[in-house]
């Protein structure tokens, strides 16, 4: 069966809040991260999002502890053993176009580095 994935995706448990973009008040949901790429995220949570649902998402990188927050649209939804966690495959929408992101990734993954900077 052939991987339908864009990206490749790094396997690594990052803490999230989530946001319903719907939602009246703020409110921040917790939940993490089984793997994620610049195209979306695996995330586990206890709380049932509709696939289709708009997201804002809060994630804190493993490695670094920076926080980045990025939109995202439930794409499906698994519920686990016992249907008190919930699996969410989530899609970034990201205002950089998907073409401008490979042109990035392919041009600094040649040389082996991502700039801090962008000029």
């Amino acid at each position: 069966m052939a991987n339908k994935r864009k990206e490749d995706r790094l396997i690594e448990r990052n803490n999230v809040s989530i946001q319903p973009t719907q939602a009246r008040k703020p409110v921040g949901i917790n939940a993490f991260t089984r793997d994620i790429s610049l195209g979306g995220a695996r995330i586990y949570t206890k709380e049932l999002f509709d696939v289709g649902s708009l997201i804002k998402i809060q994630i804190e990188l493993s490695g670094t502890k920076e926080l980045i927050t990025l939109d995202g649209q439930v794409k499906w939804l698994n519920v686990q053993e016992g249907g008190d966690c919930f699996e969410l495959g989530v899609e970034f929408r990201h205002r950089i176009s998907n073409g401008v992101l490979c042109l990035i990734k392919h041009i600094y993954q040649q040389e082996g580095k991502i700039p801090s900077t962008v000029a």
